[in-house]
């Protein structure tokens, strides 16, 4: 049973792992455009993505609401930050930066409201 849920979350290890090999590359392989602050909207929209990834996993495997968020904050929030610490550590030269994980967490917390807002227009449309 537990395995079934933990297959149950393959969209959530896909993006997981995508996040993983972007971010731990040693020079990234994709430019990013010459704007400033490019790289915060690139980890805003990463993290954005995984905690939708994770919030659908979770309600789809029907995980218990406190269990839901618990997964879909705390996950993403400690992986930016691991992240941060890898890549400051192990990925000359590129370095951890504090503000790319603001980013990450800006990205949580916008996926977060588009959830709650999403669920509850779903919820007054399937009502009608």
């Amino acid at each position: 049973m537990l395995w079934r849920k933990i297959i149950g979350y393959w969209k959530s290890f896909l993006v997981i792992s995508a996040i993983a090999y972007v971010c731990l590359l040693r020079e990234p392989s994709v430019p990013l455009p010459a704007i400033e602050g490019a790289d915060k909207w690139a980890h805003m929209l990463m993290y954005l993505v995984l905690t939708l990834a994770l919030l659908w996993d979770s309600k789809r495997t029907g995980c218990q609401p406190w269990l839901l968020w618990t997964i879909a904050i705390a996950i993403p929030v400690i992986y930016g930050g691991f992240i941060e610490i890898m890549q400051d550590r192990y990925c000359y030269p590129r370095t951890g930066d504090w503000m790319d994980w603001l980013a990450d967490c800006v990205g949580v917390a916008l996926a977060v409201g588009a959830w709650i807002i999403g669920t509850k227009w779903y919820e007054r449309r399937v009502a009608q």
